[in-house]
């Protein structure tokens, strides 16, 4: 497993406080996950490597718990929406 400067086990520790999810307009299939795809719509950047360090329950998706704690830890920016 690849060393990352954001462990797996930060994020589930963020993970811990459920928010609402705010950020529907990345969500574009709405099916209340955001894929590797739909992320990569809001933000360009984002690596396969970034993507699996915030998916902490390891479903290929990001959840909106995920979302936050990714946010929370400053690896997304916090958006409006």
């Amino acid at each position: 497993m690849k060393t990352m400067t954001l462990t797996l086990a930060g994020l589930t520790a963020l993970a811990l406080s459920t928010t609402a999810f705010a950020n529907t307009e990345i969500d574009t299939d709405g099916d209340g996950v955001m894929s590797m795809e739909e992320l990569q719509t809001a933000y360009p950047t984002l690596s396969e490597d970034l993507f699996a360090a915030m998916d902490a329950n390891g479903d290929g998706t990001i959840d909106a718990d995920e979302f936050k704690a990714a946010q929370d830890a400053a690896v997304l920016p916090v958006t409006d929406g």
